[in-house]
């Protein structure tokens, strides 16, 4: 296959997922909703057992991943414009965004380090507190709070990694959850942090004296105020995408996935495993933080239920849905776990089983997710980025 051929093909297989996803959040009808799913799901069943195709597949994203990824993000860009009428759909996709950055920092621990983190949504919940406490009770501005929200939530993240330093596999993670619960309660019976009743009226962010809370007429045209929101979790996604792109293909990436692979071997190599560990927690950490103030500002209310452990729950699914260690994977993840559960609110309450048996699933017949990451190349003749 040429390499043009092959690049139109990588095309084709994004567009036919992002219209899919456009028919499916326009569609109202449940029973509709459905049958895309099924639809959906029929074919990449046909696909994962067709070993060709999925070679194919695969080599196609060897060879087009980064073009993949930047035309995913074109995607993304001019998807408000096809529901400019629906703003609760839009609301809906800028969720999907947010919780896409905290996904990434989870990957950098979970995906490129092996390391099973349940606290990602705690340390989400603590971004978003340290920002709206900042902004509601002192006053100051959403920059301020986002700077902040992003360098608390990675020193508690710096506090986390340090007891799992000498645990591995489930303690680790066992390790995470009570961080996440502890976490949890604190916020939950602490008179300054609004106990159970939260903390309400955090304000949109401005930019250049422009509130992104107000819409805005141009020739006519009125653009809603939560599409200019959209953009700016956006942008902070893409500076996101970026960044992990660049760690991906580093020697601190390389360095992390030798951890995974192989602790022991990693040793003999002259790998200190302690500093790379913290600083996959610290970085997943701040991208949680991030994404906690982004959540906080978007919704204006905040409670000790965004530290609830089905948020950990959630992310985690996104990253082994996607496919771990796979920037490009996570991204859909996100997108799917968070626009289909709302496409079935009626369920809400069963949402928990929804993501317990996406894992479940995930990890007897597709551990590698929905989009594997390749072996990673470890040729120092051809040198790293």
């Amino acid at each position: 296959m040429n390499k043009k051929k092959s690049f139109m093909l990588a095309i084709v297989f994004e567009l036919v997922i992002f219209f899919s996803i456009i028919l499916f959040m326009k569609v109202e009808s449940i029973l509709f909703s459905i049958i895309i799913i099924l639809i959906f799901t029929a074919v990449i069943i046909l696909i994962l057992r067709r070993a060709e195709t999925i070679n194919k597949i695969k080599t196609i994203y060897e060879i087009h991943n980064k073009e993949m990824l930047w035309f995913l993000l074109i995607l993304i860009l001019v998807l408000p414009f096809f529901f400019k009428s629906n703003i609760y759909i839009i609301h809906i996709i800028t969720l999907a965004l947010i919780y896409s950055i905290a996904a990434l920092g989870l990957n950098f621990q979970t995906g490129s380090t092996g390391m099973v983190n349940f606290a990602q949504g705690a340390l989400m919940g603590i971004g978003a507190y340290a920002s709206a406490l900042l902004v509601v009770n002192i006053g100051m501005n959403f920059w301020i709070g986002l700077a902040a929200g992003i360098i608390i939530a990675g020193f508690f993240g710096f506090i986390l990694g340090i007891p799992t330093l000498k645990t591995k596999e489930y303690h680790l993670s066992l390790v995470t959850i009570a961080f996440a619960y502890v976490s949890y309660f604190l916020i939950l019976n602490m008179q300054w942090t609004g106990g159970p009743d939260g903390i309400a009226g955090i304000p949109k962010p401005s930019i250049f004296g422009f509130s992104l809370a107000k819409s805005l007429t141009v020739l006519g045209f009125t653009i809603p105020g939560q599409i200019f929101y959209f953009y700016l979790v956006a942008i902070i996604l893409i500076i996101a995408i970026i960044f992990a792109w660049r760690i991906h293909n580093s020697w601190l990436g390389l360095t992390w996935n030798a951890i995974r692979d192989d602790e022991i071997a990693s040793r003999c190599y002259g790998i200190y495993l302690t500093p790379y560990k913290l600083l996959a927690f610290i970085l997943g950490s701040m991208y949680a933080g991030a994404a906690g103030v982004l959540y906080a500002h978007f919704v204006g209310f905040i409670s000790p239920d965004l530290l609830a452990f089905s948020g950990s729950l959630l992310l985690l699914s996104m990253v082994i849905l996607g496919g771990m260690d796979n920037i490009l994977g996570v991204l859909i993840g996100a997108i799917l776990l968070i626009i289909i559960p709302e496409k079935f609110r009626a369920f809400h309450d069963f949402r928990l089983m929804f993501y317990g048996l996406i894992l479940l699933l995930m990890l007897l017949f597709r551990p590698q997710g929905l989009f594997p990451k390749r072996a990673r190349n470890y040729n120092l003749n051809k040198g790293v980025e």
